[in-house]
């Protein structure tokens, strides 16, 4: 059993823009001693450089909290851009999952980032939904703002709810503000009245190191059900 609370950031697809909703999410936990992790990264020459931890570090106020570095995020990490399970050496899941458990066991809340979609396969046997289940986690999924996102939206739902996973709602992504504000309202309805799951709001053109305090505010009421 995890001693703190765990939030587990998926998508819908590759990216997505999990990265980004896992920055601000961690702008929003501010004061609930919140660590972030990577536990498998993939399409990465040097974590310290080039990782999705590092893309944090460079943009968090004061870097990855507690000192930790880019590579201290990530259990796994290789270079191949593919699902973990083709990109390498095969991952240990026991280790992956003790690796969460350490970090979970000395901080009040801790984020893990998923690579890729729900189902995407971390062995042939464990998927990114088993190791967030394996961990105790509640999900936050991240999706694309635009056409095609109710279908996709749906399904990695569907996925969630068969697993009985706690899933505390949908975050929507439109990095260029390309989305008219109608189809947004109109996808976000629409997932939400066949799933009764949330869609919290859009994450539109941000810069990552000053983000809007709207869109902090916003996380912080998508968050409040995690926290309390």
């Amino acid at each position: 059993m995890m001693k703190s609370k765990i939030l587990f950031v998926t998508g819908t697809d590759t990216a997505v823009g999990k990265t980004m909703v896992s920055l601000l999410v961690m702008r929003a936990l501010a004061g609930h001693d919140a660590v972030y992790l990577k536990p498998v990264q993939t399409g990465c020459m040097d974590p310290n450089s080039d990782s999705d931890p590092a893309f944090l570090h460079r943009h968090l106020p004061h870097g990855l909290p507690h000192g930790m570095t880019p590579a201290d995020c990530i259990h796994l990490c290789r270079i191949q851009p593919k699902a973990p399970l083709f990109a390498g050496e095969s991952a240990d899941r026991q280790a992956l999952i003790s690796f969460v458990a350490a970090h979970a066991a000395l901080h009040q809340t801790v984020v893990v980032e998923g690579a890729g979609g729900i189902l995407v396969p971390i062995t042939r046997q464990w998927a990114m939904l088993d190791l967030a289940r394996d961990i105790e986690a509640q999900i936050l999924v991240v999706a694309r703002a635009g056409l095609g996102t109710i279908n996709h939206t749906l399904l990695t739902l569907g996925a969630i709810k068969a697993r009985s996973c706690p899933c505390l709602g949908v975050i929507f992504v439109d990095p260029t503000d390309a989305v008219p504000e109608l189809d947004r309202a109109e996808n976000a309805q629409a997932i939400t009245l066949a799933s009764d799951i949330p869609v919290w709001g859009v994450i539109g053109r941000q810069d990552p190191g000053n983000p809007s305090a709207a869109i902090l505010d916003m996380l912080c009421m998508a968050l409040n059900p995690f926290l309390n």
